[in-house]
């Protein structure tokens, strides 16, 4: 049974797939002039695209370091969280993503961390990054309010306070909620991975500053991107966008998040006035890029880290 549901979920993730592709596609034939009149794409840009889309996972690998240690795996280093998330990212494209049971499985193999541990510690940091991503978007909708005369639309002010307020699930009762019980676990896990990053307010700083430039980088990636589709956005404008993009991760109808990112980048576009369809095409070019780079970096980490699990000794 547990089989069959894992069988018709990559059924249903590889078809949701298709459908986007294929109706991104049809949508890019039949409005092909209008985009060859805006593309703009120039040696330079593809080039900061792939340098900054290669520093992206090297951030990412920084925080996983930092987190792990704290855990206990003090022999932990900066190459071994670079190779974890690549290898990682690109076990999220296939069309069951599996970023998270991979990295759980290494970890526990390779340094003996537990699940337990490990899962709680995820869940910790991203509920905290969802927090840092929404209290960025606050105060870059707050700079665009005194010193732009560029709309700041109440749906995007509602949506960035809701992403900052998760932050007080760590001290809410939450044993005094009802709530189904998958969400209720995940809380539970979360506010027990807290104890682990709360308790060091050196890793917290970390994790929160390299989330910062993380948002930093994802934002110049889009200002990038959307100027090469003649797109005069403003790097406070795609600062947005980034803030937004983490609710990427709560979805996974499709590998990658394939199309969620688009809508919800899409979405924030829109209100702030820029055409959602450009937007997506816009967003697709990073993807584009950044997808050949965790394939190249992915493959690379997963045949590394495999042969570190493999030299393991088995225990007796």
């Amino acid at each position: 049974m547990i089989l069959n549901k894992k069988r018709l979920r990559v059924a249903f993730q590889v078809l949701v797939t298709l459908c986007v592709l294929i109706a991104f596609g049809v949508y890019l034939y039949n409005n092909i002039d209008k985009y060859i009149n805006l593309i703009q794409i120039s040696a330079s840009g593809v080039v900061m695209l792939f340098v900054l889309a290669l520093i992206f996972p090297v951030l990412n690998g920084m925080q996983n370091t930092y987190l792990y240690r704290e855990l206990g795996l003090k022999k932990f280093t900066h190459l071994d969280g670079w190779m974890i998330t690549a290898a990682s990212s690109l076990a999220n494209q296939l069309p069951l993503p599996g970023g998270i049971v991979s990295k759980g499985y290494y970890l526990k193999n390779k340094h003996n961390l537990s699940y337990t541990r490990f899962t709680s510690s995820t869940f910790a940091s991203f509920f905290c990054f969802l927090a840092v991503n929404g209290f960025t978007g606050l105060l870059v909708m707050l700079y665009a309010k005194l010193f732009t005369n560029n709309p700041t639309p109440a749906v995007l002010v509602i949506a960035f306070a809701a992403m900052t307020a998760v932050i007080l699930v760590f001290w809410l009762p939450v044993d005094r909620f009802k709530m189904p019980a998958r969400v209720q676990n995940l809380t539970h896990q979360a506010v027990e991975g807290w104890v682990v990053i709360g308790k060091s307010p050196l890793l917290l700083v970390r994790l929160v500053v390299i989330q910062m430039l993380l948002v930093l980088l994802l934002s110049l990636r889009y200002y990038i991107a959307f100027h090469m589709l003649s797109q005069s956005v403003g790097l406070y404008q795609t600062l947005l966008f980034a803030s937004a993009s983490i609710l990427t991760q709560l979805v996974s109808i499709a590998p990658g998040g394939l199309g969620v990112r688009e809508a919800i980048v899409a979405a924030a576009a829109s209100a702030l006035g820029f055409d959602p369809a450009i937007s997506v095409v816009a967003i697709g070019l990073d993807r584009l890029v950044m997808t050949v780079m965790i394939v190249l970096t992915g493959w690379i980490s997963t045949v590394i880290l495999g042969r570190d699990i493999a030299d393991v000794p088995e225990a007796s």
